[in-house]
């Protein structure tokens, strides 16, 4: 009888583990750029979100330095996943959709829409401060 009564314990409890999976993470759209962490994470820090010169970005992200999406909505940036074109958006003001796995600071492209080209920041002038 012991035995029994066991069996269905754990049997149980293991019906209510399998059900108590965390919640999926829905797909949210956001705006902004690629780019690679390197070259971003202390402007991040400070604030400052805006692209990156593309062909640095490229070249660092070879090198070794993970590809990153600064989201103009979250004022942060987050690690790419399962974006294997990231190079080839790079310079382009984008929208998004990706599921972010806030724990970890990442997002998982799901889709790209590219909006414009920008090209480097460092080129354009800083809402009319220069000239």
């Amino acid at each position: 009888m012991k035995l029994a009564s066991c069996r269905f314990g754990i049997c149980v409890t293991a019906l209510l583990w399998a059900g108590a999976e965390p919640a999926q993470a829905e797909a949210v759209k956001l705006s902004g750029w690629f780019a690679c962490e390197k070259c971003t994470a202390s402007r991040v820090a400070k604030g400052d979100l805006r692209p990156s010169n593309p062909e640095c970005a490229k070249m660092c992200i070879d090198k070794g330095s993970e590809g990153v999406f600064l989201s103009e909505q979250g004022k942060e940036s987050l690690k790419v996943r399962n974006y294997p074109s990231l190079k080839d958006d790079l310079g382009f003001h984008l929208e998004v959709t990706g599921k972010i796995d806030p724990a970890s600071k990442t997002i998982s492209i799901e889709t790209v829409k590219r909006l414009e080209y920008e090209g480097a920041s460092c080129a354009r002038p800083r809402n009319g401060t220069r000239k």
